[in-house]
């Protein structure tokens, strides 16, 4: 079941997304051609200081005091920092946020008290005064902005908590609930500027879902959008772009899709045409890529992916949907540069399309179908997916899933038997425990016809890392709250004993306890040798290693790697019966 997210702006509303651009993300641009943005280097003088602090150059935000729930207040409070603190973490911008406290319970969107505020709704669907109502959202940002300048003066972000439940432990994958992380983050991207995406499985996706799905963390999409528009200093010199027009007969398209993917058939961008068929990928890292063109689906569909109305921009409820899907195109791009690249289709309407989207199973004969992305984790085996609509092939199709790491089964029909009115194709798929985790796509090919569903599968990295640091989110989930805080990076050490939250992480040790780290506890000699104690973890390997001199001689490994079953763990050295020795004890991965 999808649930929109919506984005209202209480100034300008229509004319800020009449002459709306696409780059390799979605962004609202006025009249005026400029997009909506904050202004971070040069913090306009206009927006007060209670909204965006001038001198640290952040936007300050506000939560609720009563967020939604009585008995998980605390953790849903912590769960809005976390929707910040990931959007500050996109490397190489100058995004940055400051959490200034808490705002007064029983809130209600108030785009003129210089206060930007994340709340929920919970006694009435009816917002703003009375003015809005936000029935069958999860979530919608108003914001207001500067003419002629789109310069964002200040937003308020309320949830749904009238027809929706919200939960907050990442751990609980099956909660038939909505994680206030998987909607947040969409909604914080359009409080910076960003509109809808074009590809499937994106945080800015138009729709959500309950439970912990896709879209929960920042993709390719976002990272391109915030490189762009927040860039750190010299950056887009490191990284490329792609431009130029699609074309069909000659005349221009609107609302063609362009996939940028990888040679290792990773989604790395898309986006779509405009009116005079122009399109802009920018902020992708250099490189060698495919580049495709497919349409978006009709907006007389009774099913759907993605149509023109879902990408936020009016020109596209008009999108051109009769042309056929292309194939692959190979494509260099070169650091510091926009490269230049024509594209043409050929007119006709598509023999069929990719609908809904078969979520994985381990049993093969249950079907949960959707138009939302599925996920898949790196070792799963034996799952089947599928795709549905009213046109696919019933027989003599190929079923693929793009990227490295996978073995598919031979497809399986499913023509109105299991939905009336809606023939599916299945495979099995089995994931290689080294397949690179991404957005993938879908393709359906029957002849020379063919279908995509651009990035609407996601490879789940086997380490999280929402907050890009390169440490794993659950460790720092399990410690520290926010876990997008100072405290929580790699290289910091908040119980100050000596090691740091990566050391703490690798030696399973706590790290807001400093009587909890790797320690040698006793070193006892008799006459057998000599006996070392030191604090373990139970299920940690170690290595105890010794040498005769510091600092001239070398470690070398003392017996054979202790598996722990306990609080400490040991080794006697036999060897060790008389003189000096130094011991030292690792953690193995």
């Amino acid at each position: 079941m999808n649930f929109s997210h919506r984005t209202f702006l209480t100034i300008l509303a229509l004319a800020l997304l009449l002459d709306a651009r696409t780059e390799a993300f979605d962004l609202n641009y006025n009249t005026s051609g400029n997009p909506a943005h904050w202004s971070f280097a040069t913090p306009d003088t206009g927006i007060n200081t209670n909204v965006f602090d001038r001198n640290t150059h952040a936007i300050r935000f506000y939560v609720a005091s009563d967020a939604y729930s009585t008995t998980n207040t605390a953790a849903e409070i912590n769960a809005v920092r976390n929707c910040f603190g990931q959007w500050q973490s996109v490397p190489n911008t100058i995004i940055k946020f400051e959490d200034a406290g808490l705002a007064r319970a029983n809130y209600d969107v108030n785009t003129a008290d210089n206060s930007n505020v994340v709340y929920w709704a919970k006694s009435s669907t009816i917002v703003n005064g009375g003015h809005d109502n936000i029935s069958g959202a999860l979530g919608i940002t108003f914001a207001t902005y500067s003419v002629p300048s789109n310069v964002i003066q200040q937003f308020d972000i309320v949830l749904n908590g009238v027809e929706k439940g919200w939960f907050t432990d990442f751990n609980d994958a099956g909660n038939p609930l909505f994680f206030v992380e998987g909607t947040l983050t969409h909604e914080i991207g359009h409080s910076l500027g960003a509109a809808h995406a074009a590809m499937g499985g994106a945080t800015m996706l138009y729709a959500g879902t309950y439970g912990i799905g896709a879209q929960a963390a920042l993709t390719v999409d976002e990272v391109a959008f915030a490189r762009t528009v927040y860039p750190a200093a010299n950056i887009l010199s490191n990284l490329a772009g792609l431009k130029g027009t699609v074309t069909k007969n000659g005349a221009a398209v609107l609302g063609a899709v362009i996939c940028l993917e990888g040679t290792n058939g990773i989604l790395a961008a898309s986006t779509v045409s405009l009116t005079n068929g122009s399109y802009r990928i920018t902020g992708v890292p250099p490189g060698s890529y495919n580049v495709r063109v497919t349409p978006l689906d009709p907006s007389t569909a009774s099913a759907w992916l993605i149509r023109g109305s879902d990408v936020q921009n009016p020109q596209l409820n008009n999108a051109d949907t009769a042309f056929l899907p292309t194939t692959n195109s190979p494509v260099s791009l070169t650091a510091g540069t926009t490269n230049t690249l024509n594209l043409a289709v050929s007119n006709g309407t598509p023999a069929f399309r990719i609908a809904l989207v078969r979520q994985p199973s381990s049993n093969p004969g249950a079907y949960s179908i959707g138009s939302l992305p599925c996920t898949l984790t790196a070792g799963q085996s034996n799952y089947t997916i599928g795709v549905f609509s009213d046109s696919l092939p019933t027989s003599g199709a190929s079923v693929l899933v793009t990227g490295d790491g996978l073995t598919l089964g031979s497809p399986t029909y499913q023509p109105g038997t299991v939905y009336a009115g809606l023939n599916g194709i299945s495979v099995s798929i089995s994931v290689a425990s080294n397949a690179t985790p991404g957005l993938r796509s879908f393709l359906v090919q029957s002849g020379t016809n063919r279908a995509y569903a651009n990035g609407f599968v996601k490879l789940l990295p086997a380490i999280p890392d929402y907050n890009f640091d390169s440490l794993d989110d659950r460790f720092q989930r399990r410690y520290f709250f926010p876990f997008t805080q100072t405290n929580a990076a790699p290289t910091a050490d908040p119980d100050k004993d000596g090691f740091n939250n990566l050391a703490e992480y690798i030696a399973g040790t706590i790290p807001t306890n400093a009587a909890s780290a790797l320690k040698l506890q006793s070193i006892s000699k008799a006459a057998n040798g000599t006996t070392v104690t030191w604090q373990s973890i139970s299920g940690k390997r170690y290595q105890l290693q010794g040498r005769t001199a510091l600092p001239a001689s070398t470690w070398q490994n003392v017996g054979s790697v202790v598996t722990a079953a306990g609080d400490t763990a040991q080794w006697l050295d036999a060897s060790a019966t008389n003189g000096q020795r130094f011991y030292r004890v690792q953690v193995l991965p």
